[in-house]
């Protein structure tokens, strides 16, 4: 099944376009691109797990390249199982995932911050920039419903207990389970399935500026 082919949809400066490629077609693009990496089911993925993770025909695989011309480019730290893993991607980059994935979050030093906001925002190499991928812990991995409080106001979101992990981890958050704060490093191992209210409290930041 070496010759097994799933449709790809590739990041190209002018949009997204479809290829047919082999699971080694895949890999090799990778592997020989910097820059370049790949999202399984909105999951960014190494090589390593690409070689062995589990396709079919229903798998969404998309592949972002490095963009081409110029462009400044910014470290986006992107959430995943293990950890945060660290990409550079330029502005152009960044809006195109926020876009084609509505699920995506991004922060802005610990703000966050939507994809048309992000196009009239002015960034630089001093600000944190961190990628939550939906679906970071993997479609069977239980959500819940998170009450999330920013310089914005108020708003409501699903996340999993691993998304939940990856925040507080950063160091700039808070999260409260039922009105008692959490230590980052106990919420992997805790049980949220008997949680009357999980709340996700975000600093206020400055420093961001709008043009």
């Amino acid at each position: 099944m070496l010759d097994k082919t799933y449709t790809v949809h590739v990041a190209r400066e002018g949009g997204h376009e479809q290829e047919t490629m082999t699971r080694q077609g895949i890999i090799d693009m990778i592997s020989t691109n910097d820059n370049t990496w790949v999202f399984v089911d909105s999951q960014m993925v190494s090589v390593e797990e690409l070689e062995t993770i589990e396709l079919n025909n229903s798998t969404e695989i998309r592949i972002n390249p490095g963009m081409v011309g110029g462009s400044e480019t910014f470290k986006v730290f992107i959430a995943n199982q293990t950890g945060d893993q660290e990409v550079m991607m330029s502005k152009q980059e960044i809006v195109g995932e926020l876009s084609q994935n509505q699920g995506n979050w991004l922060f802005v030093d610990g703000q966050m911050v939507d994809a048309s906001t992000l196009e009239n925002t002015s960034i630089t190499q001093d600000n944190v920039l961190r990628m939550v991928p939906s679906i970071v812990g993997g479609s069977d991995e239980a959500t819940f419903t998170v009450q999330i409080t920013d310089s914005s106001g108020h708003s409501v979101a699903q996340m999993s207990q691993t998304e939940l992990a990856c925040e507080t981890e950063s160091g700039s958050n808070w999260l409260f389970v039922d009105g008692q704060m959490v230590d980052a490093t106990a919420v992997r191992e805790m049980d949220l399935s008997q949680a009357a209210e999980i709340r996700l409290t975000k600093p206020l930041v400055g420093g961001i500026e709008l043009v």
